[in-house]
């Protein structure tokens, strides 16, 4: 009976200390983790399961170090940049410490052409109002005469310059607005010095007795100019306002249209010159050696004429003030074909 008792006592306590035993072992499984995560930042050498650990770590650390890199480059490239903007929001939006050096040559020269030029019509109208006599009609031929300098000057020199130099003075407008700019400009001047024209003509032959007409060299060259100058213009208009004409021709006419018209204001130019000179002399005679007010003024209009005439030249033949296409010209380009 008690050995009986004895080994029903041996079968419950080896029941009661089998559940007992796992979760022992268990728990020390379980508490053998965070010793190893302890011995991943020790020194010591590192087992398999801790090389695991670390590329566990490494993974997990990579991610974040690729986005704050990320995050310090672009912090770096937009300091600069707002930077930027501030210091030239803080300058009005006007940086000219970066402008193009030719292009602030080229505004320094094109304002001192318009100056030049406006200073020889205002000198003009001073020359023939002040020893002349002024303005007048046809009632008055010598009074009518004076229009012929006046006109010539305002038409067939400032105008036809300033003409020329609209591709290079608005260079920011669109190209197709620059062309029909030049064609209004060049039918201003046109108009202008075919009333100058009748008014000479005029002069001479309602006088008492009657002037000879084309006699003078001034004459020739003069009427030259007016011709080339008429011939350009019906020329341009036709290839490059009219629609229809083939591209290849216009190619080919755009060197003959850009020289014929240089050459055009030199002889305008030239011209104008010799009809100061001839004025001068017919009506100051001997007197024009002593050096009248009136002969002073006219050689110092004419010294205006040849250098607002350099400057105009100088401006449109100088490579590095050439207009570049803006984006809008390149699109009716790639679409309508050159212009």
């Amino acid at each position: 009976m008690s050995k009986d008792l004895d080994i029903e006592q041996a079968a419950q306590t080896t029941a009661t200390s089998t559940p007992t035993a796992a979760p022992t072992t268990t728990s020390i499984e379980v508490k053998a983790e965070p010793v190893a995560v302890v011995e991943l930042a020790a020194p010591a050498p590192a087992t398999n399961g801790e090389n695991n650990g670390k590329a566990e770590q490494q993974k997990q650390q990579q991610p974040q170090a690729v986005t704050a890199a990320v995050t310090t480059t672009i912090t770096e490239q937009v300091q600069p940049t707002v930077a930027a903007a501030d210091a030239a929001a803080s300058k009005g939006g006007n940086n000219k410490s970066t402008m193009d050096p030719a292009l602030i040559n080229f505004k320094v020269l094109y304002v001192l052409t318009q100056l030049c030029g406006l200073t020889m019509i205002v000198l003009v109208g001073t020359w023939i109002g002040q020893h002349y006599g002024g303005l007048g009609g046809s009632s008055n031929p010598k009074l009518e005469f004076n229009w012929h300098p006046l006109f010539m000057t305002i038409g067939f020199i400032y105008l036809y310059g300033n003409s020329i130099l609209v591709y290079r003075g608005f260079r920011t407008t669109r190209k197709k607005t620059l062309k029909l700019t030049h064609a209004g400009i060049h039918m201003a001047a046109f108009i202008l010095t075919v009333i100058a024209l009748k008014t000479v003509f005029d002069s001479h032959n309602l006088a008492d007795p009657p002037i000879p007409n084309m006699y003078s060299l001034h004459s020739w060259l003069g009427l030259s100019a007016v011709i080339i100058f008429g011939l350009q213009y019906v020329a341009g208009f036709t290839a490059f306002l009219v629609p229809g004409m083939r591209e290849n021709y216009k190619i080919a006419l755009m060197p003959l249209h850009i020289y014929f018209g240089l050459f055009g204001f030199v002889l305008a130019i030239a011209s104008a010159v010799m009809g100061l000179t001839e004025k001068a002399i017919f009506s100051l005679g001997a007197n024009y050696s002593t050096l009248p007010a009136a002969g002073v003024l006219a050689n110092i209009i004419g010294v205006l004429y040849v250098i607002f005439g350099a400057l105009v030249v100088y401006l449109a033949t100088e490579p590095s003030y050439k207009r570049k296409p803006l984006p809008e010209d390149t699109a009716l380009l790639a679409s309508n074909g050159a212009e």
